[in-house]
This record gives structure tokens, C-alpha cells and sequence, in this order.
């Protein structure tokens, strides 16, 4: 997984925008997912630099990140807006791993001398180490009251509700890990529904979203409840086939897989096939990157043939 998509967990107890609303249960976020939160969102390493602003808190700057030479320069810069007291609050939370701080802090802006804002900090781990320093300023207008809901929501496919890229990610690390504990394998599976540029210009993109919600249904109905989907992009799919125990294994339940949403688009008026790939982790590849490749291409020679 890149660094980018690395997950940070936060502890029970931490308060989210205000006193009411408090972790009750550890909670995974990663940056793509705190990138598309509705509120601003700082991460600062152990040593109390700025690691990662989100979207948000670059336009609440009035700063805009396209328009600067790099992230860096955008660090750079919202570092030197910020006030003396938040390096303090910062070394504060740090050096108490149970501190968790909602506080009124003066951040200065480019526009106005100071701005008041109110800010809750908590400690973010990864990997079981202390990671930094997470901050979340509370934004009245788009106060979120379940930030569990809003992270699933953020991570679901919006045409067909599987798993989108960022969602896969998170399910990946989970699943994988549970199965290679239980001392089984895993398979990545790329899926390609076959010909749908054809399908769309013939009959038009709504009839092409209605087969690709289709074929999304019909893998899940073959998915065991273990397994992942996601949508990749466009008429692509990734699957994660947990708690195989051979590559014959895994080979049948692809060719099952595959039938079964033959049939299914066929009982939906949307007749369409698809062409697929498999890895398997270890006998494939080692990384998530490598098995990707491997499926990918497999699923490529099966296009040919």
C-alpha cells in the first residue's frame, strides 16, 4: 500500500468536533478517507510538523494547492501561519498519550489577522507506534454526527454500492491478514466486463451502468461473505478471495464465479460475460501490486482468446 493510504488508528475517548461526541471504539482512518471529510483535518508528526492537510483546510486557508509548486510548499507555508500556542498544545498531547484536548485555539491567516477556531487533538498510531498528532477544527455547518456512517459512505461506489478504491484498501489489509493468521492463502481476481464499449454505443451509457450494476450484483451473489468487491474503475473489478487452500482451489471458484454472473445478467435482460484474471498470493506474487499485475494480465490473455 502506498504511504499515502496508510491507516491511522484513533483511540476510545478522543473527542470528534465537540465534547458530545467521543470515540467509543478504536477507529481506522486513512488519509485518502480524511482527505474527502467535509471538515478540516491536520496531521503532525512526533516532532509537531505538519504532515497532511486535507482539501478542506487548504480552502480554509484561502490557500490553493494546485497553484503552489508542491504539497511541501503548502506545509511550508500553513506552518508559518500557524500561532505559537498550537506548538504547545502539540508537545502537550504528545508527551500525555492520554491527553485527549478540545481547546479554542488563534490561528492566523493570510486574509485576517487571527482567526479563533475550536480544535480537538488526539494522539494517531500506526503500525501499534505513536504516528503524531491529528487535528480536527469543528465546522458548525457541516458537523458530522456519525463519523462512522460518513466513512462508509465515503468508501462505497456510488453506481453500483461496492467497495470503491479507498474502501478496498482498508478491507484488504483486514481480510488478508485474518486469512494468512488462519494459515490460508488468498487470491486477487481482475474482472473486465466484455465488450461494454460496444454495448454503449449501440444502446446508450444508461444501459451500460445498468450491466455493470448487474455484473456487481451477480459477483456479489457468488462472493462468499469472507471475500472483498470492489469497483476498480470503469468496467473493472477487484476481487479478494480469502481462505484458499490451493490454486486449484481458488480456480474453481473463479469459473463458478464467473457462470454465475453470466446467468444472472442473462435473467436481468442485460446479457453480458466477463473475462477475469487470478494471483495467488505467494505462488504469484508478495504484494498487493504484484498480485494486481499478475491478474491483470491473465485477464488480458483471456480477453484474446
Amino acid at each position: 500500500m502506498k504511504d499515502h493510504d496508510v491507516n491511522f488508528i484513533i483511540n476510545v475517548g478522543t473527542p470528534l468536533f465537540n465534547l458530545s461526541h467521543r470515540v467509543n471504539k478504536p477507529i481506522s482512518l486513512s488519509r485518502s478517507i480524511l482527505d474527502v471529510m467535509p471538515i478540516p483535518v491536520a496531521i503532525f508528526d512526533v516532532d509537531c510538523k505538519l504532515l497532511h492537510v486535507n482539501m478542506v483546510f487548504s480552502q480554509w486557508f484561502i490557500l490553493n494547492s494546485f497553484g503552489l509548486e508542491s504539497l511541501e510548499h503548502t506545509l511550508n507555508i500553513i506552518n508559518e501561519l500557524m500561532s505559537d500556542e498550537l506548538e504547545i498544545i502539540l508537545s502537550d498531547v504528545m508527551t500525555n498519550k492520554e491527553s485527549h484536548y478540545i481547546k479554542e485555539i488563534v490561528i492566523r491567516t493570510k486574509i485576517s489577522q487571527h482567526k479563533t477556531c475550536k480544535t480537538s487533538f488526539a494522539n494517531i498510531y500506526c503500525n501499534n507506534k505513536s504516528h503524531g498528532v491529528i487535528m480536527f477544527f469543528e465546522d458548525k455547518d457541516h458537523e458530522i454526527e456519525n463519523i462512522a456512517l460518513y466513512k462508509e459512505q465515503a468508501q462505497l461506489d456510488q453506481l453500483t454500492h461496492t467497495l470503491n478504491r479507498f474502501g478496498f484498501y482498508e478491507a484488504f489489509n483486514r481480510v488478508t491478514h485474518q486469512s494468512i493468521n488462519h494459515q490460508f492463502l488468498y487470491a486477487v481476481m481482475i474482472v473486465d466486463i466484455d465488450k461494454l464499449k460496444v454495448l454503449n454505443d449501440l444502446k446508450g451509457h444508461q444501459y451500460g451502468d445498468l450491466i455493470i450494476q448487474n455484473t456487481a450484483q451477480g459477483l456479489l451473489k457468488g462472493l462468499r461473505t469472507e471475500d472483498i468487491l470492489a469497483r476498480w474503475g470503469g468496467d473493472e473489478f477487484i476481487i479478494v478471495l480469502t481462505n484458499i487452500f490451493s490454486v486449484n482451489h481458488v480456480t474453481k471458484l473463479s469459473q463458478r464465479l464467473a457462470m454465475g454472473v453470466t446467468e444472472y445478467n442473462v435473467g436481468q435482460k442485460t446479457p453480458s460475460s466477463i473475462s477475469y484474471g487470478l494471483a495467488v498470493w505467494k505462488t504469484h506474487g508478495e504484494t498487493l501490486d504484484d498480485l494486481i499485475g499478475f491478474a491483470d494480465k491473465m485477464m488480458y490473455e483471456q480477453k484474446k482468446q
